[in-house]
């Protein structure tokens, strides 16, 4: 009964292999990014680029798992308030600005299905999750007193209470043409957080070619 069962999943496993694609890509591309669910923050423009993998089981379905730099974060302006300084006397706060620049190595992994549009164009939609660990970044704020002084505060972003470990869900449509130039629309959705009850969220397109 061993034998028989070690004798199918050799069988599975070389049908698996005989169908199977493997292709190679690099890529680069820009995306926008902000926090959620805080509402007054702004989307601040970033990029990505890195490489990637596509293994196909059958000619359908397959498998994306990529090795991205990617840059997130979020951009803040409000106006009018007060803050109280440690002397202990209180300035007139005219509004504020916050730029967050996150950088990330990233690894999604996609289910990814295709399928032929015409004898040159693929559509591949995808699915599934990354993983990410933030190497870089800074959290930049000024501050705008009513007395005409400004105030700025320049320091590194996860020394600023930022987690550098993320995840989240991703997906996305490619177009490839002639099975060597990719477009990739895509969009992630972080599920861990990062800066207390906030969570990444990022929306972009990359560019690559397959070899």
């Amino acid at each position: 009964m061993k034998k028989k069962i070690v004798i199918i999943l050799l069988l599975l496993l070389s049908v698996s292999f005989g169908y199977s694609q493997i292709a190679w890509n690099l890529k680069a591309g820009m995306n926008l990014s902000k926090v959620t669910p805080m509402d007054m923050n702004e989307m601040k423009q970033g990029y990505q680029f890195g490489v990637g993998m596509d293994y196909y089981f059958n000619n359908h379905w397959g498998i994306h798992p990529s090795l991205m730099l990617i840059s997130k974060g979020y951009k803040e302006k409000v106006g009018f308030g007060y803050v109280t300084e440690y002397d202990g006397f209180e300035r007139g706060l005219k509004s504020y600005s916050i730029t967050s620049d996150r950088i990330y190595i990233e690894i999604p992994a996609m289910l990814a299905y295709r399928f032929n549009v015409s004898n040159t164009v693929r559509l591949v939609l995808n699915g599934g999750g990354y993983f990410s660990c933030g190497v870089a970044g800074r959290f930049k704020k000024n501050n705008a007193y009513e007395d005409g002084s400004i105030e700025k505060i320049n320091t590194c972003i996860f020394s600023a209470g930022v987690s550098r470990l993320d995840a989240g869900l991703g997906a996305g449509t490619i177009l490839e043409y002639k099975n060597r130039y990719i477009l990739n629309l895509f969009g992630e959705w972080g599920l861990k957080n990062v800066h207390g009850a906030t969570k990444n969220r990022t929306f972009g397109f990359n560019v690559g070619y397959k070899f």
